[in-house]
């Protein structure tokens, strides 16, 4: 794979991972009240890079998902309704999907002759 491809690559994936940390965490301001503020503060997104790809990895506390599921909650009047915090398939999934897209259809020639000047390569 081309040194182009791969520092591409690794562009598209920084920017989604920030994007991601900022969609996400207001999201999560909005819907959670904190009390200690660990699940907004203990993640963290990381693009790691080796000689032939690079990993986006996130990281959260493992209690995050199930806070995206309905559950029943009944309320002191025994009303009873179904509660979620969409705060994590919705936001990791629609990275996910923007991340294809993105490598799909983005690469073009003007990209290329940009990435080309930034690393100095002819």
């Amino acid at each position: 794979m081309s040194v182009v491809r791969l520092e591409f690559i690794r562009r598209v994936l920084k920017d989604e991972a920030i994007r991601l940390e900022k969609n996400q965490g207001l999201q999560m301001k909005k819907l959670l009240h904190f009390r200690t503020g660990s699940l907004f503060n203990d993640r963290s997104f990381s693009v790691s890079d080796s000689s032939s790809n690079s990993i986006l990895s996130i990281k959260h506390k493992n209690y995050q998902r199930f806070l995206d599921m309905k559950r029943i909650h009944v309320n002191a009047d025994g009303k009873v309704r179904q509660q979620s915090f969409p705060i994590h398939n919705r936001f990791v999934m629609g990275h996910f999907n923007q991340i294809g897209d993105r490598l799909m259809y983005d690469l073009t020639e003007d990209l290329v002759k940009q990435i080309k000047t930034d690393l100095n390569i002819n």
